[in-house]
């Protein structure tokens, strides 16, 4: 049986990871050395320094809230480009680069 969910992601910088990630709420995990873990209560994200390459431009990590007001929350916490509707996908969503330049994407499903 499944047990936990862990996406690992290379990072230049552990703590500027450290301090944004603990800015957005989210509790460590593990502090392993090479790699920080932190939990998001529905699987968890590790920030590691120890890989050989760097992350795609594809790579996006999304973070998905109940209301448009909790979206515009964290934009006024975190800046980036203005929220919008997206009307193929039914989402209201912005995006902003974390302190490594890793794509954050911040939304609400509106179906």
């Amino acid at each position: 049986m499944l047990k936990d969910l862990i996406n690992f992601y290379r990072v230049e910088n552990l703590e500027k990871a450290r301090v944004f990630y603990t800015k957005l709420g989210l509790p460590l995990y593990k502090d392993q050395g090479k790699c920080l873990i932190f939990d998001a209560g529905f699987g968890k994200l590790g920030f590691c320094n120890h890989f050989p390459s760097k992350v795609s431009d594809q790579t996006c990590i999304t973070f998905v809230y109940d209301s448009r007001e909790a979206v515009d929350k964290m934009f006024e916490k975190l800046g980036g480009e203005t929220p919008s509707y997206n009307e193929h996908f039914k989402i209201y969503h912005f995006f902003v680069l974390d302190p490594n330049g890793i794509k954050l994407e911040f939304q609400v499903f509106e179906e």
